[in-house]
């Protein structure tokens, strides 16, 4: 019985590196700049820019320490599997079930998103819109991640080409003069817009809940997750430099479409604006079907584990995926879909991450100090403790400088992660600890 479980519950390794990148990046560059970038410009005027660049600087050891955790524990459930394997099943409830509902949300946010710039053009309701979109990703999802990747690669190569030509064509007419005073909104302001953009760098971890279906995880792991980090702040730096240097930061908040309505202004005839509307809905498309292909990854590893029930550990004979937690991650993102304040479900879901990366630090730093003979990274971040702990306390800094209500929220999640604990994981994680055990020998 124990073999047959250790050979249901492993994927075979057909992801590449650009794949994985393109899953990060894919979600990167999604909502967090066609959405989001409007409310934070409005929050920390020009200098929003340092904003998004604070938010990298943070998100850039953490992605550091994820990779030599994933790259000793290269299986599925990103921050989830790492916590719970260095932390125990009580850390890792918390983080596992967190994530997989933060991710779910903004999966349903990408899909209104996308809804919503579709249908400017298209006369068909949002709720269609939102289903089909819906169904779509999640039928790829169960076909398999081959298919996503493949998908995410095209996305993202056409949707960094056009990034790149809107900066192209604007930097010549960025005015200086928009950009004084740098400051004008106040330092607090510009360090506080980073709890609401730091999700917008969520991706780089969404890449370790790949890492069981990854080819060569050793090597690539590391140049996939800090690689997508330094891409996505480059980019972000550059975009919101070209925006705010056209349209003044007041105006530039106030828009329904920020950059859309920004190229309107700059790029001559209609073509360039359509290229950016079509980025928008590439950006959205690729959240989507990267928040559903990483949270079925988070359930089936807390299934695995039993800590959800043992219905989620399951992989599809054919498609060689976890197919019913794809299917059930899948309608939740669509059912989700109708509801969410944008900013304070961008909040929220930084609490959370952050609260998983703080975690994720303490982590890596007990298996230093531990030294287990089964941890052998192919990866190693340097400075140990003090680069960690600094990251890990920077992420606890970010919450710190949120308002109150997703501080609340935040907490109410960790409760209901406490509370599940006590109820089912504290029964039945330990009754699945030798399958656990197998399964992470096999893999390696």
């Amino acid at each position: 019985m124990s073999k047959v479980k250790a050979k249901a519950s492993k994927f075979e390794r057909n992801l590449s590196l650009i794949g994985a990148l393109t899953i990060g990046l894919g979600t990167m560059i999604g909502a967090g700049l066609f959405v989001l970038s409007g409310p934070a410009a409005g929050q920390s005027g020009p200098a929003v820019t340092l904003s998004y660049v604070i938010a990298g600087l943070i998100c850039l050891p953490v992605a550091m320490v994820v990779s030599e955790l994933a790259t000793a524990m290269p299986q599925a459930g990103g921050s989830y599997h790492l916590v719970t394997r260095t932390l125990g099943p009580f850390a890792g409830t918390i983080v596992g079930l967190a994530n997989w509902l933060g991710l779910m949300f903004a999966g349903g946010f990408y899909l209104i998103g996308f809804a919503q710039y579709l249908s400017e053009y298209l006369d068909v309701a949002n709720w269609i819109i939102v289903a089909v979109t819906g169904g779509l990703f999640t039928l790829l999802n169960v076909l398999g991640a081959h298919y996503t990747g493949r998908a995410q690669m095209g996305i993202v190569a056409i949707l960094v080409l056009i990034i790149g030509y809107y900066v192209v064509m604007g930097w010549p007419q960025v005015d200086g003069d928009l950009h004084q005073p740098y400051f004008g909104e106040g330092f607090g302001n510009v360090f506080a817009t980073v709890g609401l953009i730091i999700v917008s760098f969520t991706g780089f971890e969404k890449i370790s809940t790949t890492a069981g279906e990854l080819k060569k995880p050793g090597r690539n792991l590391p140049i996939a997750i800090i690689g997508s980090v330094l891409i996505a702040t480059v980019l972000y730096f550059f975009i919101l430099h070209v925006s705010t240097g056209i349209v003044p930061y007041e105006e530039f908040a106030g828009m329904n479409a920020p950059l859309v309505d920004t190229a309107e202004i700059f790029m001559p005839g209609q073509v360039g604006v359509f290229l950016v509307w079509s980025a928008a809905l590439l950006a959205m498309a690729s959240s989507s079907n990267a928040a559903i292909t990483t949270a079925s990854r988070i359930n089936f590893a807390m299934g695995r584990d039993r800590v959800l029930p043992r219905w989620f550990d399951f992989i599809h004979d054919r498609f060689d995926t976890p197919m019913r937690s794809v299917i059930i991650t899948g309608l939740l993102c669509v059912g989700l879909a109708e509801v969410g304040n944008i900013e304070q479900l961008a909040k929220i879901s930084s609490v959370m991450f952050m609260l998983s990366y703080a975690l994720i630090c303490g982590g890596l730093i007990k298996m230093r100090h531990q030294k287990p003979e089964w941890y052998k990274p192919q990866f190693r971040v340097p400075g140990v403790p003090v680069l960690p702990a600094i990251a890990g306390l920077a992420a606890l800094s970010v919450i710190v400088a949120m308002d109150l209500i997703p501080q609340i929220a935040g907490v109410g999640f960790i409760l209901v992660g406490v509370a599940w604990y006590f109820v089912w994981v504290k029964k039945n994680y330990y009754k699945a600890t030798d399958h656990q055990e197998e399964v992470a020998d096999v893999d390696k």
